[in-house]
């Protein structure tokens, strides 16, 4: 077991072998992997590279370093072309709290018929007195 897998029951760490192929027998050669595509990706600045940050990468992509590479790639692209939202981003904001008790969106995998991103809201969280 690595640092990595600290706090994790054998339960939820058997669940990811099978459902996620995450090997912890090689788990840090899959994180470096990834690492090591950073550099083929220069215009983007990579704030976080550090093991447990690219592995939930690697577990959003069931492991797939190519896949993972391009999330993490798309995350920093996003974020460094949206400065402006991200400038003041604090997790203890009132408003970011709200919005995620609300039930703030979930992006979908699939895309409408014309190929647009599909959010999904729980209205039923909502707080229309606010």
């Amino acid at each position: 077991m690595t640092h990595l897998h600290a706090g994790l029951s054998p339960e939820t760490i058997e669940k990811a072998r099978l459902e996620l192929n995450e090997n912890p027998d090689v788990l840090h050669q899959d994180i470096q992997q990834v690492r090591d595509m950073i550099i083929t990706r220069p215009d983007i600045g990579f704030l976080r590279t550090d093991d447990a940050f690219i592995l939930r990468f690697l577990r959003a992509r069931k492991f797939h370093q190519a896949d993972a590479f391009r999330l993490l790639a798309q995350y920093f692209q996003y974020r460094q072309l949206n400065l402006d939202m991200f400038k003041n981003f604090k997790a203890d904001d009132p408003g970011i709290k709200r919005a995620l008790t609300d039930g703030f969106p979930g992006v979908l995998d699939n895309r409408d018929h014309y190929g647009r991103k599909i959010l999904l809201l729980f209205a039923a969280n909502w707080d229309q007195s606010r």
